[in-house]
């Protein structure tokens, strides 16, 4: 009777673990929790994106065409994969998600019909190298309308391309860069490559504008790189633009570095648009900011044979901004990866009603100024430091202003320009609007291949989606960003600590450690065998010696 009960109590318990099971089962399909340890919470959906089925009216679909052969080959598709469910399953049925295998020829032409192309990818079979073309792109469609992302091989920024993707298709609305290089000895194709890569990476059209020409009013941003050659008919043509609430980045400069002959240095007097900014809220000194958190860069200096020698120096007036002198409260600079400013000039904040102002990044408290002799070659390193006992402190490098900017040229005459359009009167009324003001020219052309500074030109394209859209779709591409440089520690004093005792901990410590343990076991095994050749018991650690080796003979 007790074995017949028994038995019904383990088939009935069997059946609820089952249940149980079944259940666990049922929710997981509807209901998911995943734990993640990732660095800013870099795997977890943000808030733009859970909130992004309040913006979809109908329905958006989303079409993944991977190539089966990459999925099998590559973690990077699986990812993805994951990404796109998850939103889907936060979308409460806006966005519809299917993946495609454009290995069939309706697929394929599919995909091309959307402007996928294939990518080329080495694939390694029964010891036989081969070349294989596959997709890995996703394509958004919404009402006729189609966004793609041409090749996402992995999660990294791929909620930034399809959040960014699916507001414009909703928007209708394109993202355009008006770019005005203000330096006469400078051009967007010669010297800014690395800046129209970085923006074309992030999904935007860019238009190089000349100096004088009207901004378009459909530009969702302006950027201004340099200053030099810029006057008030240049300056009112931003000014317009401002002024009527568009946003605008401008990276300028109170000092003229001529980095193609010979490194000669001079302030730049008066310029337009430093007047102009000034009317705004921020003041660009006409000075140099070094800092011990600088760069190591190569000079070709001569030789003592006559020849030319490359000779490395420490550069302060190549500064390495640190995390903690960003703004860790906004999303443009909380996370900003790295950034080098190249012969930056200090800003200040000039108190304008209306104009709230924000500092965004700053130097260390150990830079100091060059304000009249501006050593910058490679052979006035002793005057680098002349001013550095009366000038040492902190100093703003970057700041943002925010709200209506009046013109700068209300109750002035509009300026002419011989052989020029005459230009029309300033808005009557000023919009509200965004600038960022960077105090260096020249930290986004390709000055930045010399060090490793690619993330200049992604925090210029950062920068511009946050003046346009605010600070959500930065935070997302901004999430788990490092700056992979081993250039923690900038002092020189420290770092020369530090190496020191890397080289005493590798080089004595760990190796003698090591000698000592060899030495101590050998002294065991040499007391254990004399006391068994006494015959008397060996002592404590010299028996566990004996025991250790009996043990290592045995195991022989």
């Amino acid at each position: 009777m007790e074995a017949k009960t028994g038995k019904r109590r383990a088939h009935v318990l069997l059946l609820l673990v089952l249940a149980v099971i079944a259940a666990a089962a049922l929710v997981a399909e509807r209901f998911h929790l995943r734990l993640d340890l990732s660095a800013d919470r870099a795997n977890t959906l943000s808030e733009a994106s859970r909130k992004l089925h309040e913006e979809i009216p109908e329905k958006l679909l989303v079409t993944y065409y991977i190539t089966p052969s990459l999925a099998d080959r590559h973690p990077g598709p699986r990812a993805v994969e994951d990404f796109l469910r998850e939103l889907e399953a936060a979308s409460r049925g806006k966005i519809s998600v299917s993946l495609a295998d454009p290995s069939s020829g309706e697929q394929a032409r599919a995909a091309e019909s959307f402007g996928l192309a294939p990518q080329r990818m080495q694939i390694v079979e029964q010891n036989e190298q081969r070349v294989a073309l596959v997709y890995s792109g996703v394509v958004l469609q919404y009402l006729g309308r189609s966004q793609v992302i041409p090749f996402a091989i992995g999660a990294e920024t791929l909620e930034y391309d399809v959040v960014k993707a699916a507001r414009a298709l909703l928007s209708e609305r394109r993202s355009l860069a008006a770019i005005l290089v203000g330096d006469a000895d400078k051009s967007l194709a010669n010297d800014y490559r690395s800046l129209s890569q970085a923006f074309a990476a992030a999904g935007w059209e860019t238009k190089e504008l000349q100096r004088g020409e009207e901004v378009p009013p459909e530009s969702s941003v302006l950027v201004v790189l340099g200053n030099a050659d810029m006057d008030d008919y240049d300056a009112y043509r931003v000014d317009s633009f401002v002024a009527s609430g568009g946003k605008a980045l401008f990276a300028v400069k109170g000092v003229d570095v001529q980095a193609s002959y010979g490194l000669s240095a001079a302030p730049l007097k008066d310029t337009a648009i430093l007047r102009l900014l000034e009317s705004y809220g921020i003041r660009v000194r006409e000075e140099l900011v070094l800092d011990p958190s600088s760069l190591t860069i190569p000079f070709q200096t001569p030789g003592p044979t006559g020849g030319m020698q490359l000779r490395y120096v420490r550069y302060p007036h190549w500064v390495v901004t640190r995390p903690e002198y960003r703004d860790a409260k906004n999303p443009l600079t909380a996370r900003l990866a790295g950034l080098d400013l190249f012969w930056p000039s200090p800003l200040e904040i000039v108190k304008r009603e209306g104009i709230e102002a924000a500092e965004l990044v700053k130097s260390t408290a150990k830079a100091w100024l060059q304000t009249k002799d501006f050593a910058v070659g490679p052979d006035d390193e002793f005057r680098y430091a002349a001013e550095a006992g009366s000038t040492t402190g902190q100093y703003l490098l970057a700041a943002s202003l925010s709200g209506s900017f009046p013109s700068a040229f209300a109750g002035k005459p509009v300026p002419k320009r011989e052989g020029a359009a005459a230009l029309p009167p300033p808005p009557a009324r000023s919009q509200r609007g965004r600038i960022l003001v960077v105090g260096s020219a020249d930290f986004a052309n390709d000055l930045m291949g010399m060090t490793d500074s690619g993330f200049n030109a992604s925090f210029v394209a950062d920068a511009a989606e946050w003046l346009a859209s605010g600070d959500e779709l930065v935070a997302i591409k901004g999430r788990g960003s490092r700056d992979p440089r081993l250039n923690k520690v900038r002092e020189p004093a420290r770092r020369a600590a530090l190496a020191s005792l890397a080289y005493a901990l590798n080089l004595v410590v760990v190796p003698g450690a090591v000698i000592a343990y060899g030495a101590v076991r050998a002294g065991k095994r040499r007391r254990a065998a004399r006391e068994l050749e006494r015959g008397g018991p060996p002592a404590a650690g010299a028996a566990e010696g004996a025991v250790d080796d009996a043990g290592e003979g045995r195991s022989e």
